[in-house]
């Protein structure tokens, strides 16, 4: 029998505070054009020059050395002047979510401190990394496994993001614009977890990945007559959905449409049950008049600590 699914957004409980922190240089390009509330932290002023915070922190050399020297579990119970200076950077909100790309110093030492430092400041920590390219080299590729490790467990939910992946979605796409893209992807999730999420809801979803090592993203649209399986369909078929999905431990699915009533979430949810047999689902629907006759659903899925 398989777990029961639970759905999210009800009444009218208050919309959680979220703000998104960018961290390293490829965290701070994630969030230079958002509209959450933002923080920047990175080794570089160079890196700060797009980024429309006034929220920023310049770590310096020995700081960084400090972070890749010291276990981030460890991060909390240390006192540092610097340290309160970061966490005043960033601030408190319901829902933190922090940015980064793995595989150089600041990304890979400096995110899962920050990490661990906002799970003081928020009731949920969710961290967005995008993993380097293939081609990108063997140094880059053991640093990052290094930090993904440390990224696991100083968040509440890791979504992980190779992108090698993309490159299956646009074959040939060059580099600069692979990283543009990459950017608008790894922001669907808290403005989808904005437009359904209440205060309450955070705590059902950190409770539901507790026990989820890394999450990925997928995400379907389509229109006309059966749109709804055709829009899961897409959405599974996510390339970084490289997992069989009877390992998927939990889910969050939101259904989005002109009319999102409760027929239509109905039918998706049925068939995203059959998909995944063993995971916890949490799911919730939002009406979106400019939707028009299109249906989009947005999944991220769970996979267990091994």
């Amino acid at each position: 029998m398989r777990p029961e699914s639970v759905p999210l957004g009800a009444g009218e409980a208050r919309k959680p505070s979220i703000k998104v922190v960018g961290v390293g240089g490829a965290g701070c390009n994630a969030i230079a054009s958002s509209s959450f509330e933002s923080a920047a932290i990175c080794t570089s002023i160079g890196h700060f020059k797009h980024i429309r915070t006034s929220k920023r922190f310049l770590l310096s050399e020995e700081q960084l050395l400090f972070l890749r020297d010291t276990d981030p579990r460890a991060i909390a119970s240390i006192d540092h002047e610097w340290k309160d200076a970061l966490v005043r950077t960033v601030g408190e909100a319901d829902l933190i979510f922090v940015f980064t790309g793995l595989g150089g110093e600041t990304g890979s030492f400096a995110a899962p401190a920050v990490s661990q430092i906002c799970r003081k400041l928020s009731s949920l920590v969710i961290t967005s990394i995008a993993l380097p390219f293939s081609v990108e080299g063997k140094d880059r590729q053991r640093m990052a496994m290094l930090g993904l490790t440390h990224a696991f467990d100083s968040s509440d939910m890791t979504i992980t993001y190779p992108n090698d992946c993309l490159l299956k979605m646009v074959p040939n796409l060059p580099f600069r614009k692979a990283f543009s893209i990459m950017d608008d992807i790894m922001m669907i999730p808290p403005m989808e977890m904005e437009r359904v999420l209440t205060v309450e809801d955070l705590h059902r979803v950190r409770t539901a990945f507790s026990s989820s090592r890394h999450t990925r993203l997928g995400v379907g649209a389509a229109t006309g007559d059966g749109r709804e399986l055709r829009a899961v369909d897409e959405a599974f078929c996510s390339p970084w959905f490289d997992f069989p999905m009877d390992r998927v431990g939990a889910a969050l699915v939101i259904v989005s449409a002109a009319q999102a009533d409760d027929s239509t979430v109905s039918k998706v949810l049925a068939d995203v049950e059959c998909r995944l047999p063993n995971a916890k689902i949490r799911y919730a629907g939002r009406s979106d008049p400019l939707l028009g006759d299109k249906l989009k659903v947005t999944l991220l899925l769970g996979i267990p600590k091994t």
